[in-house]
């Protein structure tokens, strides 16, 4: 679990709030100058990174994010779709600073990505979450190969879905890089949109829980 949800609720609440308040700055300096200057709407691009940082918490504590492991979470997840999304950089501030760039760092991410997906299952298992959800989400999260073995299916993204990562280009870049232990530019122009029905991931469970037990074996005994 992210250090900062260990943390009494009321604490949560209120340093959710500070930070959202102090996060909240930039844009209005950036709307004020913008008054003036309409190119300076184009900070808006160096604000999204501040924006998604200092938006995370409250965004959690609201259930606008809905966390299946400390780095995997959904999006206004529904009884409908579950719009799968990588931990923010609040979230590798505080859950994966302390792991090395690099391999490790991937393959930990990798693992915690899988321990989402466990996690969805045992939902769908329980009755909290229909089997006729649809679940979607990023080829950034594993490589097509590792999708197909569990089952996903691999789509050509909406413009709306293309146009949001160039968005997020800089979270991206250094999200990458740190899993590739150096200054790396992720191929966000050949990004896929990856898809999954509730019944079919538990379909895969097995296979799931093979990888993912693997990967706790070999770089977390």
């Amino acid at each position: 679990m992210n250090d900062f949800y260990k943390q009494p609720l009321f604490l949560q609440w209120m340093e959710a709030i500070f930070i959202l308040v102090i996060g909240f700055f930039p844009a209005l300096v950036i709307i004020e100058l913008t008054y003036d200057q309409p190119a300076f709407s184009l900070l808006f691009l160096l604000y999204i990174p501040v924006g998604q940082f200092s938006n995370t918490p409250i965004f959690k504590l609201t259930r606008v994010y809905k966390y299946y492991s400390p780095m995997l979470l959904g999006y206004m997840a529904n009884e409908v779709q579950i719009d799968l999304h990588s931990g923010t950089s609040f979230d590798y501030l505080f859950v994966m600073r302390k792991h090395k760039a690099g391999i490790e760092f991937r393959k930990t991410l990798l693992t915690y990505h899988l321990q989402g997906l466990l996690y969805i299952i045992s939902q769908i298992e329980n009755d909290a979450v229909p089997n006729t959800v649809n679940i979607v989400g990023t080829s950034y999260f594993f490589n097509e190969r590792t999708l197909n073995k569990v089952g996903f299916e691999i789509e050509t993204p909406s413009l709306f879905y293309r146009l949001n990562l160039f968005a997020n280009a800089i979270d991206l870049i250094w999200m990458y890089s740190l899993s590739q232990g150096k200054l790396s530019m992720p191929k966000i122009w050949q990004a896929k949109k990856a898809s999954i029905s509730g019944s079919q991931l538990v379909a895969n469970k097995e296979v799931i829980e093979l990888l993912y037990n693997r990967m706790i074996s070999k770089f977390f005994p």
